[in-house]
């Protein structure tokens, strides 16, 4: 079993398929991210993980920049996945146009996912005085 592809799911397991080794196999490959026909997968800090399209529920590009001493500013791109309101992968990329061609391809292959930065809600708290 050495060298065999191993995938971590966002409930913690791990899986090692032949279904979802071909799948990752034959997957388009943007960047980290590979696109297959059952799951989306990436890499972060050697890991290799799998989602199901229909746990991701928003996602979004986040541009994140970064001013060092005495030079341009530069820009990262991230990939943002979200499910019940609370970010579940944030996915670095140096061009941005990888990460708009993965927005692109989920946007035309699943339309359950939503698209966009959406604001949380603010919640007021409650005041120590109040009874």
């Amino acid at each position: 079993m050495f060298g065999r592809l191993k995938f971590k799911g966002v409930d913690k397991k791990r899986i090692s398929d032949e279904a979802h080794v071909e799948d990752y196999k034959s997957a388009l490959e943007i960047g980290r991210v590979r696109l297959g026909k059952l799951c989306m997968y990436y890499r972060d800090l050697g890991v290799k993980y799998y989602v199901p399209y229909d746990y991701i529920e928003r996602c979004f590009c986040r541009i994140s920049e970064c001013q060092p001493d005495d030079s341009p500013a530069y820009f990262y791109y991230r990939l943002i996945l979200i499910h019940g309101e609370k970010e579940f992968a944030n996915l670095i990329f140096n061009e941005k146009e990888d990460v708009e061609k993965i927005l692109e391809l989920l946007k035309a292959d699943h339309p359950t996912i939503q698209f966009g930065y959406v604001e949380p809600e603010k919640k007021k708290k409650k005041s120590f005085f109040s009874k």
